[in-house]
């Protein structure tokens, strides 16, 4: 059995990402692990014509709305991490791209575990493939898919 030594929670505040950093933390006890909990905020997609939309571009939107969202995001994951006794300083919000950052992320510190919910808040993103899923393909290291109930 492979012994973890960098633990990467990614989070979106659903149920699933709840019990995806619960397990996230009993793991990095188990293996004395570093755990690393992301949030990625994604910016609002602005559709330009029937089938093609844009996403982050610069001038698309401003600076501002960014800044907001990723205020806000981090008043959450704040909240979360303190409910879930993990410490507040492992963790980061980026703006981004979920399927993209999480798996960048990862990279940038090494992590030889993902830890993720099986199902986040986008109900839209089950027709045209998870977050996890994509991650689950993209990783070069394992991935654990958590299931809501299985925290």
């Amino acid at each position: 059995m492979k012994n973890y030594q960098m633990i990467l929670a990614a989070v979106d505040f659903s149920a699933n990402s709840k019990q995806a950093l619960a397990r996230a933390k009993r793991m990095a006890e188990h293996y004395d692990a570093k755990l690393k909990v992301i949030h990625v905020t994604e910016l609002p997609t602005y559709p330009v014509l029937e089938d093609i939309a844009i996403t982050g571009l610069p001038g698309i939107w401003g600076d501002d709305l960014s800044i907001k969202l990723k205020e806000a995001s981090q008043k959450k994951l704040s909240k979360m991490v303190e409910e879930a006794g993990v410490d507040p300083q492992s963790c980061e919000v980026v703006v981004g791209v979920a399927k993209q950052d999480i798996v960048r992320q990862a990279e940038l510190i090494n992590a030889d575990l993902i830890i993720i919910g099986r199902r986040g808040l986008s109900a839209i993103q089950r027709l045209i493939g998870s977050t996890a899923d994509s991650v689950i393909h993209q990783a070069s290291c394992d991935v654990l898919a958590v299931n809501l109930g299985e925290g």
